[in-house]
């Protein structure tokens, strides 16, 4: 079995404990292995879970073209996440060279998308427990109050593997730049840092302008 990258499975393991030794073998030996995949199977299984999730809630009501429904949902959530993770790359390439950091956009992409490994172990948890017949509480209060006791031990799992994986996802992004792991939470702030201070810009103009 090759050491942590190649064609081995040891990075689906590895990246979950030694993320900065595991992301470090990928892109010195090929930065894109699985890229596209690991972008696009999150989103993927998580539009599945919330279709399956709707056909549970409302079985006596679905349409004849609901599987067709169920391909596009898939297939677009496939799609928005390799379009995010490029977008997500570029922002995040960027961010990093302001502070010193190295990594090129390939890199960042790389790092960006091996720490999609415990969101994709959520949506895989997430999906299996909605063919089991749990359904995904909607966000309202009559729902709330019906929610599948069983769902909040998904819930928690989620909420666990969101946590590592956005640890993990700094641990990577640290490492192809090339610097300490508060850098990259920085570089990660920087971006949101200024969209906020545009969008209350933006907010400003407009309330002056309703107000001139």
């Amino acid at each position: 079995m090759a050491n942590g990258a190649g064609g081995s499975i040891t990075p689906f393991f590895t990246i979950w404990t030694e993320p900065r030794a595991t992301i470090r073998r990928i892109v010195e030996t090929d930065p894109k292995r699985y890229v596209i995949a690991l972008a696009a199977i999150g989103p993927a299984a998580g539009a599945l879970a919330n279709q399956w999730s709707k056909a549970i809630d409302n079985s006596a009501n679905l349409s004849v073209l609901w599987p067709i429904e169920v391909a596009f949902s898939a297939a677009f959530g496939a799609v928005l996440g390799i379009v995010s993770l490029y977008i997500s790359g570029a922002i995040l390439r960027w961010s990093g060279g302001l502070i010193g950091g190295v990594a090129s956009q390939v890199e960042v992409r790389s790092a960006l998308a091996w720490a999609q490994v415990p969101a994709i172990a959520a949506e895989i948890i997430l999906l299996t427990a909605v063919l089991s017949g749990i359904a995904i509480p909607h966000p309202t209060a009559a729902a709330m109050l019906q929610i599948d006791p069983a769902f909040y031990k998904v819930g928690v799992a989620e909420a666990v593997l969101a946590i590592w994986g956005s640890i993990v996802g700094v641990y990577c992004l640290a490492e192809v730049h090339r610097f300490s792991a508060w850098r990259a939470f920085c570089a990660t702030l920087i971006p949101a840092g200024i969209a906020m201070v545009v969008l209350g810009f933006i907010v400003w103009v407009v309330y002056a302008l309703l107000n001139h």
